[in-house]
């Protein structure tokens, strides 16, 4: 009975617990790094929840990350080696240590096999029962890379020959109901920012008052920058720049 104990034990030591990350989920990770917000997190594990996709997937159709930020994020803060399958192709070994079947159940792929050590790629690597549950299956050690997911997919694609429909079915999900939020549309930025403008041309202690009498979402420069984040939103714009000039910005 101890013989098998000691072969798990063995292979989970083959582990890369690179920096403690696998202690953690990828969308706790990215959260907790900033990458996303804790409203675009709470959304994703909705979605998960009632359709049971990945969370990368989820977080990336959503537009809440590109298509390379777990694997740089990964790569960069949690020494994960990132791998770009189309550059290395994998060993015949190691596919047939690993059906489709497995690899689809993790959105893993096989690299290559060294020695009892198999060399894998995977699109979420953090989850550490993942890892270890993929090496019982396998029967081996596991060295563990990052890809992006859609790496993954195409290589499924060219090397298990999987066809159009399997494809696709990697693209499709449910559109979770999310409540309907009404948004103001501002047309005239140019009559915000001559109220804005004007707002800090007072001068003499009668108009300062008159001012004060407004509430603070009244005042024009308080309706400028809501104007400006409205339509950033509505562009779906990641950075906002203002320039300012003597008479204009």
């Amino acid at each position: 009975m101890s013989a098998p104990s000691r072969t798990t034990s063995r292979r989970r030591s083959t582990v890369k617990d690179q920096s403690g990350a696998s202690r953690l989920k990828i969308g706790e990770l990215l959260s907790k790094a900033g990458y996303i917000t804790a409203h675009q997190f709470e959304m994703a594990k909705k979605e998960q929840k009632k359709n049971g996709r990945r969370l990368s997937h989820i977080l990336l159709d959503n537009g809440y990350i590109e298509q390379d930020t777990i694997v740089n994020f990964l790569s960069r803060q949690h020494n994960y080696p990132a791998v770009y399958i189309s550059k290395e192709p994998p060993s015949e070994d190691a596919l047939k240590l690993m059906p489709y079947e497995v690899a689809k159940k993790f959105l893993a792929f096989p690299l290559r096999v060294a020695g009892n050590t198999l060399q894998v790629t995977m699109a979420e690597p953090t989850d550490s029962n993942e890892v270890e549950e993929l090496q019982e299956t396998v029967k081996k050690g596991l060295n563990v890379c990052v890809s992006t997911a859609i790496e993954i997919i195409n290589a499924y694609k060219k090397y298990y020959n999987i066809d159009e429909e399997e494809y696709n079915s990697f693209f499709t999900r449910d559109e979770v109901e999310v409540e309907e939020v009404e948004v103001t549309t501002v047309d005239d930025f140019g009559a915000l920012v001559s109220d804005a403008a004007e707002d800090f041309e007072i001068t003499t202690e009668e108009e300062q008052e008159i001012a004060d009498a407004y509430s603070a979402s009244d005042a024009p420069i308080i309706r400028l920058v809501e104007g400006i984040l409205i339509k950033a939103v509505q562009e779906g714009v990641s950075d906002i720049h203002i320039e300012p000039f003597e008479k204009s910005m």
